[in-house]
């Protein structure tokens, strides 16, 4: 994963003005009648090499500080102030990309395959929150999700029993016990969205996951 976060954060230095005109919504994805259960994903690995560039970033501007209030360094003042600049700006750069990571905004490139499954507003595919379509004609249901700069997909399966149920105003199958199987995630929090879970309809309950 360390990889893939260099990766994106490469990635993101090229096209964060256009994840910042991204509008994340949670209506965005497949708006049929039929069972999903919503995804949201934090790239955690991501988050954690950012923030240890900012750590060292400033621990360096903490030592040009240092540096410039020390009158003996006079005679090169100007070139720590230059040093000093680029690394503020640096700095700023990191913060903003922080605050993408932390808000989850994020791409999934695909599901088993399937491109192009979510839009946002601005017709763009970067979400906080992914609508999974589950298949009603099994009581197992395996993904295979690929998240946009990941090196490798992700594996996913999970089990639930089937019911009928009114699914946006129609009359359609919907799906109930949800539990995660197995999966291949860094981390994953079980379904949640309603007490008690075990209760819960499909398009209710959120699964939580970090890469």
């Amino acid at each position: 994963m360390f990889h893939s976060a260099i990766k994106y954060i490469i990635s993101l230095f090229l096209l964060a003005t256009v994840f910042w005109a991204c509008e994340p919504c949670d209506e965005c994805g497949p708006q049929d009648a039929y069972p999903y259960f919503n995804l949201s994903i934090l790239n955690k690995t991501s988050l954690d090499t950012l923030n240890q560039y900012r750590t060292r970033i400033n621990t360096d501007l903490q030592q040009i500080n240092t540096a410039l209030n020390d009158p003996t360094n006079a005679a090169v003042a100007d070139s720590l102030n230059t040093i000093k600049a680029v690394k503020t700006d640096s700095l700023n750069l990191i913060n903003g990309l922080i605050a993408i990571t932390n808000s989850r905004l994020i791409s999934i490139e695909s599901v088993n395959g399937q491109i192009d499954l979510f839009k946002n507003k601005n017709d763009g595919d970067s979400l906080t929150k992914f609508k999974i379509p589950i298949n009603t004609a099994d009581t197992i249901t395996f993904y295979e999700i690929k998240i946009e700069f990941a090196d490798l997909p992700n594996q996913l399966s999970i089990s639930y029993e089937i019911i009928d149920s009114v699914i946006n105003d129609k009359i359609t199958s919907a799906i109930k016990g949800l539990k995660v199987m197995d999966h291949s995630f860094d981390s994953l929090r079980p379904p949640f969205g309603c007490t008690p879970t075990s209760k819960c309809i499909s398009n209710q309950l959120e699964i939580y996951v970090e890469i």
